[in-house]
């Protein structure tokens, strides 16, 4: 008798196993927030908040933006706030690589207005 009471949870957990492998697979977006601590030309890697490192690599597709404005890959720099967006695909080896397909770097603070001097 106790073994038919145990039937229904090892088919719920039968069913809900493929629902945990589907959530890691490659192709899944992810965004990581953090400061800047190596740019290169076509990689580039983040000290997540929570003090991960990650390596992102970028291509012809990623999209780099500065506030709403578009600006080149080259306006990165070191110790820079940054959002990334970025999915989850496979090297040539099947190695895990992230591929950023959009970078959300940080506002230049404006700089005070200058005061008009007095006549």
């Amino acid at each position: 008798m106790t073994n038919f009471r145990l039937l229904p949870i090892l088919l719920i957990g039968f069913a809900l196993t493929p629902a945990a492998h589907v959530l890691a697979h490659p192709g899944h977006e992810h965004t990581i927030m953090g400061t800047v601590s190596v740019v290169h030309q076509n990689h580039l890697e983040v000290k997540a908040t929570d003090g991960k490192l990650s390596m992102f690599t970028m291509n012809e597709k990623t999209r780099v933006l500065r506030g709403n404005a578009k600006v080149s890959a080259d306006a990165i720099k070191v110790g820079e706030r940054v959002v990334v967006m970025a999915i989850e695909t496979k090297d040539k080896d099947g190695k895990a690589l992230l591929v950023a397909n959009e970078l959300r770097l940080a506002v230049a603070a404006q700089q005070p207005p200058t005061p008009i001097p007095e006549r």
